[in-house]
């Protein structure tokens, strides 16, 4: 890996195909594989259906989780802007306040969040991962 970091993580820069073990991220700690990242960006998706698909903040954040997962399946989706992008982070920070009912939830939707973040934090604004 080389040693580009994104919140004391070393990024893998040399993924050209999204295979479910295939490491992106890792620490002293941990590696985060594409499957850790589709898993978060599902429970994400999930959450956010169970919301209002008429405001504003959820339908960005819809199409910017949609584009994630389009790029860990290989394929290329939409070029999306840094308004999207915003939208999305404060509609996801929305999401993880409002839908967890206990603190194991919060626990999970606070992860599925980082490694979310940590993906757009990364890959924002590039047509292709």
């Amino acid at each position: 890996m080389n040693e580009l970091c994104f919140m004391g993580y070393k990024v893998n820069k040399k993924t050209k195909y999204f295979l479910p073990g295939t490491i992106l991220f890792s620490n002293e700690k941990e590696v985060i594989t594409v499957s850790m990242i589709r898993d978060a960006v599902d429970y994400i998706l999930g959450i956010i259906a169970t919301y209002s698909q008429l405001e504003e903040p959820y339908k960005t954040a819809k199409v910017m989780f949609g584009a994630i997962k389009m790029m860990l399946e290989n394929k290329k989706p939409s070029r999306l802007n840094k308004t999207d992008i915003k939208t999305e982070v404060g509609a996801l920070e929305k999401i993880i306040n409002l839908s967890a009912k206990s603190e194991n939830e919060r626990v999970q939707n606070a992860r599925s969040a980082f490694l979310c973040k940590l993906t757009i934090d990364r890959f924002a604004g590039m047509p292709t991962m």
